[in-house]
């Protein structure tokens, strides 16, 4: 009996290959229409890839199309407001030109005038002779005393000046010797 009951396990074999296959052509015919959607859609992906390129070609043909036919256009008005920008710039350069050289001439006649007037610009415009007009004309109207004592005032401010630096000199070499 005991053989007998191995038989028809070794019968079973076969039949489970039957199964295996039955199963794995069950399962391609299951996958099959996902299989064919797949590639449907590839095939639209690729359709509407090519139609986008044609179509981007073909407005940028029209687009270098209408370029090329309207350059010249565009070419010749930017020369024409080109020359026009020419001739505004000459004619006001003409007028500060004209202007300096009125100005010229009327200081060549009233030589005094001339003198007096670049002198006091020189004065007012120039930052050492202005400090010194100033300083000389302050000096006229104040006491020396008040003079004395605004000196000795702006020393005191320079020598606690000149030992803040030095104190702080003296940390920062007292901090590298620390740190070496």
């Amino acid at each position: 009996m005991a053989t007998v009951a191995e038989s028809p396990e070794s019968e079973t074999h076969p039949p489970s290959l039957d199964y295996s296959k039955t199963n794995s052509l069950q399962t391609f015919n299951e996958t099959t229409p996902f299989i064919d959607y797949a590639t449907a859609q590839a095939q639209l992906y690729h359709q509407a890839f090519n139609d986008g390129v044609d179509s981007t070609i073909d407005a940028a043909k029209s687009r270098f199309a209408q370029i090329r036919s309207t350059s010249y256009a565009h070419f010749n008005q930017t020369l024409d407001s080109l020359d026009d920008l020419k001739s505004q710039y000459n004619a006001y350069e003409d007028l500060l030109f004209g202007k300096i050289k009125e100005g010229v001439l009327v200081a060549a006649s009233r030589p005094l005038i001339t003198c007096g007037a670049a002198a006091a610009l020189g004065l007012t415009v120039l930052k050492r002779p202005r400090r010194d007009l100033y300083y000389n004309t302050l000096r006229l109207f104040l006491k020396e005393e008040s003079m004395i004592s605004r000196a000795h005032a702006e020393v005191k401010e320079l020598r606690q000046s000149i030992q803040l630096l030095k104190a702080e000199g003296e940390k920062l070499e007292s901090y590298r010797a620390c740190n070496i």
